[in-house]
């Protein structure tokens, strides 16, 4: 599925297409557009979460569902985990890192308040990437742009090999 937003008319365009060779248990989730839906932007300050922070709004706001579109900032403290093998059952490392860090991107969804949102960053050795979690730290900023995805009531379940897979509610 491709998705294009017109952010100057506030639509958006989905462009799906289900026989595709060599592609099993496609799920594609679709609703029409509708003024319901918002783009956010969040802008956090020094010391502030990065994660907590995000979550805190959505809450706050009764927001259970949203996109992270773009997400751009520096981080002091980098928290993520990544996956260390192939295997049906992956092991995960989790690290925790002291910065400064350029945060290069930042995206994902948030489905029933619960985050599933990658990034990139850099200090001045090396790149990151991976699972972004809790305690990840803002340096000087972080700006944060999402769309609510309130038209949807979906959820996450996991199969039998414990993927967590979105589904519909």
């Amino acid at each position: 599925m491709i998705c294009v937003i017109d952010y100057i008319n506030f639509k958006i365009y989905y462009f799906v297409s289900i026989q595709i060779k060599g592609v099993k248990n496609m799920r594609v989730f679709k609703r029409p557009t509708s003024f319901n839906n918002e783009i956010i932007i969040i802008n956090l300050e020094p010391d502030e979460f990065l994660l907590e922070s995000i979550i805190k709004y959505l809450k706050d706001n009764n927001i259970k569902n949203a996109c992270i579109l773009s997400g751009i900032g520096t981080l002091k403290k980098l928290s993520y985990h990544r996956v260390l093998s192939t295997s049906m059952n992956p092991e995960n490392e989790y690290l925790s890192l002291e910065g400064p860090f350029e945060l290069s991107s930042l995206q994902g969804l948030i489905i029933n308040f619960e985050p599933h949102l990658h990034f990139v960053a850099s200090d001045l050795n090396n790149t990151y990437s991976g699972h972004i979690e809790f305690n990840s730290q803002v340096l000087y900023l972080a700006e944060i742009v999402l769309l609510t995805l309130k038209d949807f009531s979906i959820k996450r379940n996991p199969n039998e090999k414990n993927i967590y897979f979105i589904e519909e509610d």
